[in-house]
């Protein structure tokens, strides 16, 4: 069933905010897996990993790699851009800013969390696609090197996501996933 959920949720990853309503198909979905609501979905799986995480959110999920690999090959058949991120490279604010930069490709270097905003939120013109997922895996080992660095980027990659759903007007849909 836990992998019927998360196909379920790379399907509506990119779906709007109606999606999730109780009712809606993806509601029921949830509830025959056996979870309480959709907000159980998408609340990290590790909670105290994530305090940076003020809230449950669907822009933001926790997962196991391969869970990870499941939600990455879905997301690219409902034809979203789909990058990773190597936690192991990201253990200091220099070397998140260039890896971020290379591994998204993005045209310059950043080199404070506003500029990291603002690219983030570009990302989909970058792309040529409004659905991005960015994957950063060996979250774990980041999170142990760096517990602030992690949480600030945690934070950074919700305001980016958020921001750019809100100038988009809802067409652009950035996800995150945090691979433990």
């Amino acid at each position: 069933m836990k992998s019927y959920v998360r196909i379920a949720i790379a399907v509506s990853m990119f779906a709007p905010a109606a999606a999730f309503a109780e009712g809606s198909a993806f509601s029921s979905l949830v509830g025959a897996a056996g979870l309480e609501s959709a907000a159980a979905v998408s609340a990290p799986a590790v909670s105290e990993v994530a305090p940076a995480a003020r809230e449950a959110d669907a822009d933001i999920l926790d997962l196991t790699a391969s869970g990870a690999d499941e939600l990455a090959a879905a997301s690219r058949v409902d034809g979203a851009a789909v990058f990773e991120l190597d936690g192991t490279k990201m253990n200091n604010k220099r070397n998140l800013m260039d890896h971020a930069s290379k591994a998204l490709g993005l045209p310059g270097d950043m080199d404070n969390w506003d500029a990291m905003i603002d690219y983030l939120g570009d990302l989909p013109s970058f792309a040529h696609n409004n659905n991005i997922l960015v994957i950063v895996r060996n979250a774990e080992a980041m999170r142990r090197a760096n517990p602030q660095l992690y949480n600030d980027l945690r934070d950074v990659m919700l305001f980016a996501g958020r921001n750019a759903q809100e100038w988009s007007r809802g067409a652009v849909q950035l996800k995150f996933v945090f691979v433990f």
